[in-house]
């Protein structure tokens, strides 16, 4: 140090940052990687809740409903994506989903709330399967099977983990619904009485529901879709098996609604057994029945056995060509890989010296013809079957 300053080192600058450094602004208006749809999804499910919070500060009956089915899509929209990303399914168009949503919007509640109060549903007896976990399971399956119908023609090309994953789509809205209901009930009746903090405090307690009820009910209603899938894409079209799946929702269904289960150490045994059967169906639900009796079906021999009769005269087999190779898929900004610079020319002392062409007339002048190999003729009886070897296996949820 001299003179108070610092002196700076030979060979070295100091670094200057520029004003886009220090406010990226001029990022925001010129990087597209930033105005991209997972950009501004996280923007959104970061400025939404306290959104919804600042909302309770003031609260009437009337606003705290509008809170509640914030907090009701957003966490069955987070749901929906992280579901989407596992089950990945295939032949499911936005038209599908938007169609099951509004379906389950304007029929499940009613129909969950006649079948329910006509059979005097009871959470205090295992009854509640039937009066409870059978009405509302049949309700989810409504959008389901209105959805299979309108799109019916795209059976054949569809497979079970598709239904699945519309039975996972009714059972969010189905259960962000409810939730709503159970959260206007409960904060509706005190907003008199606990305003501010205490407010708040009550719903962040709440906010659980947010998270546990759309997820269970997305798995029932997944479970119950992936039947159905199997009734309508099979070769053979047994609607009723449709039913199996109804009745494996209901029993879960019932068994965490039963006052000895629910919020109890067996309650999130009923839950992991629900998602583990979730998951398992999506895995079953990758492929088609009749594709699974063909792969199932045994490979033939390589080397058959010649018959009898007389050898057909051989002919030469045409060259096989190879399938043209899919373009390359474009990667996310996210999964860019930054360019490795070249490496440095080799010096030209090291370059291998130059061959000395061969005089005219020498017999080293032309190439070498390698001698072609004889092509054996083709005979479908004697020659062995070259048999492929099958690609390997993609996990299913790259599929």
């Amino acid at each position: 140090m001299m003179g108070g300053g610092y002196v700076r080192r030979s060979g070295r600058q100091s670094p200057s940052y520029s004003f886009s450094h220090l406010v990226p602004i001029r990022h925001w208006a010129r990087d597209p990687a930033l105005r991209s749809w997972p950009v501004l999804l996280l923007v959104v499910l970061v400025c939404v809740p306290p959104i919804a919070l600042v909302m309770l500060n003031n609260p009437t009956e009337a606003k705290i409903r509008d809170i509640a089915w914030i907090f009701a899509v957003y966490f069955a929209v987070a749901w929906l994506l992280l579901l989407g990303v596992i089950v990945r399914p295939q032949h499911v168009s936005r038209a599908m989903l938007a169609a099951v949503a509004v379906v389950g919007v304007v029929t499940q509640a009613p129909t969950a709330i006649f079948l329910e109060t006509e059979l005097h549903s009871n959470t205090n007896s295992l009854l509640d399967i039937f009066t409870i976990g059978l009405p509302e399971e049949l309700a989810k399956a409504i959008p389901i099977v209105v959805v299979a119908w309108i799109w019916r023609q795209y059976w054949p090309t569809q497979t079970p983990r598709d239904y699945l994953f519309l039975g996972a789509v009714s059972g969010l809205v189905f259960g962000a619904a409810e939730v709503v209901h159970y959260f206007t009930d409960v904060l509706g009746s005190i907003s008199g009485n606990a305003t501010g903090q205490d407010l708040q405090s009550i719903t962040i307690q709440y906010v659980w529901r947010f998270l546990t009820d759309p997820i269970d009910h997305a798995c029932w209603a997944g479970i119950t879709g992936y039947f159905i899938g199997l009734a309508i894409t099979g070769p053979y079209r047994k609607y009723s098996i449709g039913l199996v799946g109804i009745g494996i929702a209901s029993v879960l269904h019932g068994l965490n609604d039963w006052s000895p289960v629910n919020s109890h150490p067996a309650w999130v045994l009923v839950t992991l057994i629900s998602v583990l059967l979730f998951l398992g169906y999506a895995r079953a639900g990758a492929w088609l029945p009749e594709q699974e009796m063909a792969s199932a079906q045994p490979m033939p021999p390589a080397h058959p056995v010649p018959p009898a009769y007389p050898v057909p005269p051989a002919y030469p087999v045409p060259p096989a060509q190879a399938p043209p190779a899919p373009p390359p898929t474009p990667r996310e900004w996210w999964q860019q890989v930054p360019a490795v610079s070249p490496p440095p020319a080799r010096p030209a002392a090291h370059a291998a010296p130059a061959a000395h062409p061969a005089p005219a007339g020498h017999p080293a002048a032309a190439p070498p013809t390698a001698p072609r190999p004889a092509v054996a003729p083709y005979n479908p009886v004697t020659t062995p079957t070259a048999v492929q070897p099958k690609p390997p296996v993609r996990p299913w949820w790259e599929q």
